[in-house]
């Protein structure tokens, strides 16, 4: 970003600058640019949550000799708040729900759609075929399993998904009950089982 200090005005990237100086030459370098009055612009945007606030910049202000952008943090609108609250815990439990499971020995198994599916078609062909046990490849690696340990794997992937969907469930009524002020201040990362991302 820079500030062209002669007309009090803002140039968002090096190649607009380029773009609304076509005719002053050489502008890569900031001696170069400071000849002509233009400067970089030093930016240091707070950290902030986008989810109940909006940053935008509001200008430039000289600091002990070098340019800063300057930013105003607002509080958005209590009901976009809300709508984006319930946005972003549908969008965790996503994440949570597809991140994968850790089962109990260590081996890590997929607990997105195709994941679970092909569990339930491993089982219900594996009965079919009189199969006793698969070789079953896990996010961990290769492991070989019975129909019994396969059904707790299909068991345990329910059983998370589940918890994902409870947890979706609780945020949203607590959202949907949470007074205007409490909204900005709400945490959609607590509640999740484990393994959530």
């Amino acid at each position: 970003m820079f500030y062209d200090q002669s007309k009090s005005r803002i140039i968002m990237s090096y190649p607009a600058l380029l773009a609304a100086y076509p005719d002053a030459g050489d502008l890569s370098t900031e001696p170069a640019r400071n000849a002509l009055g233009l400067y970089l612009v030093h930016e240091q945007p707070p950290a902030y949550d986008p989810l109940p606030h909006t940053l935008a910049l509001d200008g430039v202000e000289l600091v002990g000799g070098v340019y800063q952008a300057r930013y105003v943090l607002t509080q958005l609108p209590p009901d976009q708040v809300r709508a984006s609250l319930l946005q972003a815990v549908s969008a965790k439990r996503w994440a949570v729900e597809t991140g994968g499971l850790t089962l109990p020995g260590g081996a890590t198994v997929g607990t997105g759609i195709d994941d679970q599916n092909r569990i339930t078609s491993v089982i219900a062909n594996a009965q079919l075929a009189g199969v006793a046990s698969v070789d079953f490849k896990a996010q961990s690696g290769w492991v070989t399993l019975s129909l019994e340990h396969m059904r707790g794997i299909a068991a345990a992937i329910a059983l998370h998904v589940q918890a994902c969907f409870s947890a979706e469930r609780a945020h949203h009524e607590a959202i949907a009950a949470a007074s205007d002020a409490d909204l900005y201040g709400y945490d959609i990362n607590v509640g999740w089982p484990g393994n959530g991302v």
